[in-house]
């Protein structure tokens, strides 16, 4: 209620309807502006009176209208009082009418004991808002007054000083009546002038005319030559275009080619450093891989000859036992008394094992020289190109490379001594072969 008494409803209303002419003319939605505002001051007068009196403990907070519904007193109250703020008064309307039947439906619209709107009272209260309306008019229409006679003045110091203006053009074209006169006379000299001048003046129109004709039939050859040439550039520029988009994909061709090989240059480096060191190294790796291959062939006849050592050690230990017992005594018992006939007989016949393990031995270590003579030569085939790096000479380098050759290439069997002796008797081929089968023996 004291919002509602600290609002200025009729300038509120003048600000909604600026083009309102009278409070009974204007219509709102279903009041003229003059029951509107009757009806506001009435109802909330009304209901502060009932408020304050004894009656308000008994007044009900809701109420149930045709056009609200069922609400609360405060909501409307509160609703209405927004939109009277916010310059809504149809949508005020219908909570007016809610106050309104509020107050009817509990008997105190019409209420005479207060007296706070008897007939007098509503129409002098009438009078008073159309007399404030007026008033506002009159406030409204004295601003634009003011503001008319600002412009008027405006317009009049305008009128004044284009006056002043115009009047010093005429003092100026006065003042240059006399220059005209002068220039006139020039002008009928020129023009005279200008007449002589004429015949010449057409005399070079033909000419023009003509050059104009050779001057557009060039402009015509030209246009042709220009549309020609642009067709050209155009498609040059549509096939630049193709080629700089292939030149593009191109570059990202090779930008990536040329990254991966710049990743792989330090393999490349790698690999050129061997490869400078094997073909540095290409002669003596292929003269050690072919030594190295002679003494892989040898490894089997070797691994033979000293299975045959042994066969055939036990087969002449067995012969000579065989020899000395009669065979183990199948072909009869032997003399216990040995004398030096039956010993050389024996050794007589024990003979043929002697000279098959002899020759046995001796084969097994010439397979064995030639095993470790090819491992030697592998083995130096492998130095030959360090040594000669360290000479600085190449006389001397190709000197070292010629003898290490020489020496590599000899056949192993002319380096093999011959016998110095020959066998001359049982005893010296026996000893011999005692002393092979210990060297075996010993080696294995």
């Amino acid at each position: 209620m004291e919002t509602f008494k600290g609002l200025d409803l009729l300038e509120l209303v003048s600000k909604a309807y600026p083009d309102m002419a009278s409070l009974e003319s204007n219509l709102i939605s279903k009041f003229t502006v003059s029951d509107y505002l009757n009806i506001s001051e009435r109802v909330f007068i009304q209901l502060e009176k009932e408020i304050d009196s004894p009656d308000a403990l008994i007044l009900p907070a809701t109420f149930s209208s045709t056009d609200m519904g069922n609400n609360n007193i405060l909501n409307i109250l509160d609703s209405h009082l927004s939109y009277i703020q916010n310059l809504q008064f149809q949508n005020s309307e219908n909570t007016l009418l809610w106050l309104a039947q509020y107050q009817l439906q509990n008997g105190f619209y019409g209420k005479s004991k207060y007296k706070v709107h008897d007939a007098n009272a509503l129409k002098l209260k009438k009078a008073s808002d159309e007399i404030s309306l007026q008033a506002q008019k009159l406030k409204q229409l004295e601003e634009e007054q003011r503001k008319l006679i600002k412009q008027l003045n405006d317009q009049k110091k305008d009128l004044s000083d284009f006056q002043t203006q115009k009047q010093n053009e005429l003092q100026q074209i006065t003042s240059n009546l006399s220059a005209a006169n002068t220039n006139t006379n020039q002008i009928q000299q020129l023009l005279n002038s200008s007449t002589q001048a004429n015949s010449q003046v057409n005399s070079i129109a033909e000419q023009v005319q003509k050059e104009k004709l050779r001057v557009d039939t060039t402009s015509d050859e030209l246009n042709k030559t220009y549309d020609k040439h642009r067709g050209e550039f155009t498609d040059l520029i549509s096939r630049m275009a193709t080629k700089e988009k292939e030149f593009i994909d191109q570059y990202v061709d090779f930008e990536a080619k040329l990254g991966f090989v710049e990743s792989k240059h330090s393999y490349f480096e790698d690999r050129n450093t061997y490869l400078d060191n094997l073909i540095g190294r290409e002669v003596g790796a292929s003269l050690f891989e072919t030594f190295k291959q002679r003494k892989t062939e040898l490894f089997k006849p070797l691994e033979l000859w000293r299975y045959a050592v042994g066969a055939v050690g036990l087969l002449a230990v067995l012969a000579i036992f065989a020899v000395f017992t009669n065979f183990f005594g199948l072909s009869g018992t032997s003399n216990p008394i040995l004398t030096w006939e039956a010993i050389f007989v024996n050794t007589l016949k024990t003979l043929p094992f002697f000279f098959l393990l002899y020759y046995t031995i001796s084969q097994y270590n010439k397979e064995r020289n030639f095993q470790e003579e090819y491992a030697f030569k592998s083995a130096v085939a492998l130095t030959i190109k360090a040594y000669s790096d360290v000479l600085k000479d190449d006389t001397n380098k190709d000197a070292l490379i010629l003898k290490a050759v020489y020496g590599v290439y000899r056949s192993p069997i002319q380096n093999g001594s011959k016998p110095s002796r020959e066998v001359n008797s049982a005893t010296d081929m026996v000893k011999e072969v005692v002393t092979k089968g210990a060297e075996v023996f010993s080696k294995n």
